[in-house]
């Protein structure tokens, strides 16, 4: 028959409370605060799900775009540009530039130019067009992923991932402040709306 913790209640095995003198595992080694915070933190992003319009247009967007055939191109103009620079931005700050152009985000590329342009974000875009440029020199970007990871497998070296990782390091500072920006162009555009 279980016991509870002296600390937190849980329920735990007689053989474990005797041998952590009546406390479950997580009070024992210290750690049911960082459980309980990662809780509280899962509770209140589930509640902004429900209830951020940001949030909410970015589910409606992405559904309409995995759901569908034609994926991107369903797109409005204003729409494409929200998607690709929120995703340059995710990518980049996941992985580098050389992921985001080696993933699939990267064939929204001009999109993401006129994105950036359109929010003003110089010192962004001008860092994206170098690591374009660093990889693909003065060619277009390849809109096929295969293509794309073709040529920047072939541009690997030392020197292209050290440019890259420069230029990786000046975006992770977010020089122009580009969540906002992004926000500010969605509510600009009628993407969203605050009621």
């Amino acid at each position: 028959m279980k016991m509870p913790c002296t600390r937190c209640h849980a329920l735990i095995l007689p053989e474990t409370a005797a041998r952590t003198g009546g406390l479950c595992m997580p009070c024992k080694s210290g750690t049911r605060a960082h459980i309980d915070a990662a809780k509280i933190a899962a509770e209140r992003e589930r509640e902004l799900d429900a209830s951020d319009p940001f949030r909410i247009h970015w589910r409606q967007l992405v559904a309409r775009v995995v759901e569908s055939s034609s994926g991107l191109a369903q797109l409005s103009e204003a729409e494409k540009q929200y998607w690709a620079v929120d995703r340059l931005f995710f990518e980049v700050h996941n992985g580098g530039f050389h992921q985001y152009f080696f993933n699939s985000p990267s064939e929204a590329y001009s999109a993401a130019v006129d994105g950036l342009t359109a929010m003003a974000a110089t010192t962004s875009l001008l860092l994206l067009q170098k690591a374009k440029q660093a990889i693909f020199g003065f060619a277009v970007v390849p809109i096929e992923t295969i293509t794309r990871r073709t040529i920047l497998i072939g541009a690997e070296s030392d020197s292209l991932q050290e440019r890259l990782n420069r230029l990786d390091a000046q975006f992770w500072q977010d020089p122009d402040g580009i969540e906002g920006r992004i926000k500010a162009f969605a509510l600009s555009r009628g993407l969203v709306r605050l009621t």
